[in-house]
């Protein structure tokens, strides 16, 4: 993949587009398809970045893997069909679920696209932070990468985790393949991210926020299912070409509204849409609030404060829930925390829930959360969901490997809140 543009331009973005998936598998449950086919829908994509393509304000550079055996390494050019009329070097079948992969790809689109600034765009389906895995029912014995395997796939919803889906290799990248590949790449480059963005469902979370801070400033992720089309990518880059001087911070405010006016008039979809632009800079202050409320919970934990907290996910006015019943609004939680508390022995609890919930609420230039768009279906969402169970299953092993239950002790919470035997807290 070479260039005749110019040599440096305000923005490159580059999108990860793992697109193999939809592949039928023989298992000794019969035949069986994990998650929808998406070759189809990244086609459709790379038309519409081709209504806009590079220009010397903007490059953009894809990876696309494909369910046909075949992956394709593009710069989007105007005018292309798909991949007609773009640049392209065709690879053989490149397993996008291997982080070395992800690496590469970055290093490739520095190294060939430099620009100021750089934004990273994951494309495929994606299910939050829960690193278990999707290909346990049908991978071969002897395959040598068990790249985060203790835990089969074991969802009451039939859902796979967590991003960049390969079926052809039955990989995908989890949160440790993530953080691998953006901190080899940034080695390598010397380049801080300026944006990463998650097309792709669910994944607008305090955990998975957390796990990125160290190598983007900004991230733009949905907290429920995404429709099948997801981003807009013309109105996008349109706007991007328009004012190529666009911060970053503007550039993901940009992603929510382009987002939420694409779908405001698809009334089939309107439930299931949801946008969050959020300031990565200042999630640790997110974190530190998160702390804060665990430790007064902990101070105080007894039976009573648990029936409060456990009545909040099960009750008539539970917090707010996505398609992934174990993910809920952070700031909904806090908010009907602390009116369950503030009047009583609990007020030091309400303190810090409102706290919590007064940061995650605020907008503008000083806030975590930049901007957030929604249908009415999830009115009061704050921007990012946490993992938030009705009861728990057998993943808490898994998400003790997070940063931000070792930040802030939220694994403790969890194990207090559904200890059916005692009131005391976890030590």
């Amino acid at each position: 993949m070479t260039s005749d543009m110019p040599q440096r331009r305000p923005w490159t973005m580059m999108v990860y587009m793992a697109g193999d998936n939809g592949k039928v598998f023989s298992t000794q449950y019969g035949k069986l398809k994990l998650m929808a086919e998406m070759t189809t829908a990244g086609y459709d994509d790379l038309a519409e970045m081709g209504t806009i393509g590079t220009t010397d304000n903007v490059a953009v550079t894809c990876l696309f893997d494909t369910n046909q055996d075949v992956t394709y390494l593009v710069e989007v050019r105007r005018g292309g069909r798909g991949l007609a009329g773009s640049r392209c070097r065709r690879l053989p079948g490149v397993n996008t679920g291997d982080p070395n992969t992800l690496r590469q790809f970055i290093i490739e689109s520095v190294r060939l696209y430099p620009a100021e600034h750089y934004a990273l765009v994951l494309w495929n389906h994606g299910t939050g932070w829960l690193d278990v895995d999707a290909y346990a029912t049908v991978r071969a014995l002897g395959v040598s990468r068990p790249i985060f395997r203790r835990h089969p796939l074991v969802q009451p919803d039939g859902a796979t985790r967590p991003i960049a889906f390969d079926d052809s290799s039955k990989d995908f990248l989890d949160t440790a393949d993530l953080r691998q590949a953006c901190a080899e790449a940034q080695a390598e480059t010397g380049v801080r991210l300026d944006l990463i963005g998650m097309d792709a469902c669910l994944m607008a979370m305090i955990e998975g926020a957390h796990e990125l801070a160290d190598f983007a400033d900004y991230f733009v992720a949905s907290q429920e299912v995404e429709p099948i089309t997801g981003w807009p990518y013309a109105p996008i880059l349109a706007a991007l070409n328009k004012e190529p001087g666009m911060a970053p911070a503007r550039l993901a405010e940009q992603i929510v509204r382009d987002f939420a006016r694409n779908y405001k008039a698809a009334t089939r979809l309107e439930e299931t849409i949801t946008q969050s632009a959020i300031d990565l800079t200042r999630v640790a202050a997110t974190v530190d609030l998160c702390r804060a409320l665990v430790d007064v919970i902990a101070a105080h934990a007894d039976a009573s404060l648990k029936g409060i907290i456990r009545g909040l996910l099960v009750g008539a006015d539970p917090v707010l829930v996505f398609q992934d019943r174990n993910y809920r609004d952070l700031g909904d939680f806090a908010l009907k925390l602390a009116r369950k508390t503030e009047i009583g022995p609990y007020a030091a609890v309400a303190a810090a829930a409102r706290a919590l919930y007064d940061h995650l609420e605020a907008r503008g230039p000083a806030a975590t959360v930049l901007q957030v768009a929604y249908r009415p279906r999830y009115r009061g969402a704050t921007g990012l969901s946490v993992f938030l169970p009705s009861r728990l299953r057998d993943v808490l092993p898994i998400y003790q490997d997070l940063k931000f239950p070792h930040a802030t002790g939220w694994d403790k919470l969890l194990t207090w809140l559904f200890d059916e035997f005692s009131s005391q807290w976890p030590g």
